[in-house]
């Protein structure tokens, strides 16, 4: 469990191994910042439009294992804020749990608007070009297709809720599922 005395070394180390994959990034670690408790706040304009559960998956896969292992693991309240986002905002946020019991719903949405083929399509001959880290073409493909905004947020909390954090993941974990005939994702 990290200790208040540890807090600012820690900081100061999560920049580190965060600033390569997000521009900008602030970190501060402290007791009851935003929320009771160790508080690990992250803050980057990379995080502009993500989904809390992206932002949370994004940082800790840019964490060295051995770090968070001894000491982020147990006992920490994340926050991974854009600059100007306050807490409330975010812990109001939806999460991929709260699209759960629609995901037979969304899945046959996805059908119905021909997902699969756009994203495929979009892509074109260089599916090694979807996005790493966000869904910038599916949202794209939803939009294009007359999605409102509230259903395109929808479809991309049903994609985390099935594994994906970002394109190259919805390539993978998403669209052989939606491809099977009566399985709902």
């Amino acid at each position: 469990m990290l200790q208040s005395r540890e807090y600012s070394k820690v900081a100061r180390n999560l920049e580190t191994h965060l600033a390569p994959a997000f521009a900008d990034v602030s970190v501060e670690v402290g007791e009851d910042i935003h929320y009771r408790g160790t508080n690990v706040v992250v803050t980057s304009p990379t995080f502009e439009g993500w989904l809390p559960e992206q932002r949370f998956h994004h940082v800790v896969r840019a964490i060295p294992p051995e770090f968070y292992e001894k000491f982020l693991r147990r006992g920490i309240v994340w926050f991974e804020l854009a600059p100007g986002e306050d807490a409330q905002s975010y812990m109001r946020m939806p999460r991929s749990e709260d699209v759960a019991g629609d995901s037979d719903t969304i899945a046959d949405m996805l059908r119905r608007a021909k997902f699969t083929e756009r994203l495929i399509a979009t892509l074109g001959p260089h599916p090694g070009d979807a996005s790493p880290v966000d869904f910038k073409t599916a949202r794209r493909v939803l939009r294009e297709v007359g999605w409102s905004a509230d259903d395109v947020r929808r479809a991309c909390l049903f994609f985390i809720l099935h594994g994906a954090y970002a394109d190259t993941q919805v390539l993978t974990e998403v669209v052989p599922r939606l491809m099977q005939p009566g399985i709902a994702g």
